[in-house]
């Protein structure tokens, strides 16, 4: 839009040159002016800006986590904020309890509960798994070794499944639960199966305790 104003700001400015100064105007060769004018149009109206990633972030007000161990347990933590408003305290945000001393899988699904009916974005993140990817960041890191299983058409890991052990020891700490979303720019892509690059979907910090 600058451009475009910069441009029809030149042009008038020439055709005032031209009105107020026929000795100048008589002395430019008509061809060369013309030439000019394409170079100057050619110039401000189609040079490329950096194009932006495409893709809006997920509005996600509902993540569940299912744990099951190798006896089949199930346990499920939520976390709930139904309004979408970080500002205002979550309805639920659950701490994790799991044993020590043994193996889970782990499976996500999220939800937005602002619209009626609500709305599972997990399907949309299996849909555009190559631009998505849940970290996890477990302090202290002993805890549990949670890594992803599933892997998007790149074969980059996804998140929404993932699998790992306790250690076998009592502890607490803490789970950061990252949903990062990784769009292309400039055709480009951004996910690499790193936390680098990117917005985040979804940043939560859960209160993990193995007993």
């Amino acid at each position: 839009m600058l451009q475009n104003k910069i441009f029809y700001l030149s042009c008038n400015s020439i055709a005032l040159l031209m009105w107020n100064s026929p000795l100048i105007f008589k002395l430019i060769n008509m061809k060369k002016l013309l030439v000019f004018l394409c170079i100057l149009s050619v110039s401000f109206s189609c040079k490329k800006e950096d194009l932006e990633p495409v893709d809006d972030n997920e509005l996600i007000t509902t993540v569940e986590l299912t744990f099951t161990d190798t006896n089949k347990k199930v346990s499920t933590f939520s976390f709930q904020d139904k309004d979408g408003d970080g500002k205002t305290p979550p309805e639920k945000f659950d701490k994790i309890v799991l044993d020590k001393n043994m193996s889970y899988s782990l499976e996500i699904n999220v939800y937005d509960e602002t619209r009626n009916p609500m709305v599972n974005i997990t399907e949309q993140i299996k849909l555009e798994s190559d631009v998505h990817l849940f970290v996890f960041k477990i302090d202290p890191a002993s805890l549990f070794n949670l890594k992803a299983t599933d892997k998007d058409k790149n074969g980059l890991p996804i998140g929404l499944l993932s699998s790992g052990t306790t250690q076998n020891a009592m502890g607490s700490g803490k789970l950061n639960l990252i949903l990062k979303h990784q769009p292309p720019i400039n055709g480009k892509a951004v996910k690499t199966g790193s936390e680098s690059g990117g917005s985040s979907d979804i940043d939560l910090i859960f209160d993990l305790s193995i007993k």
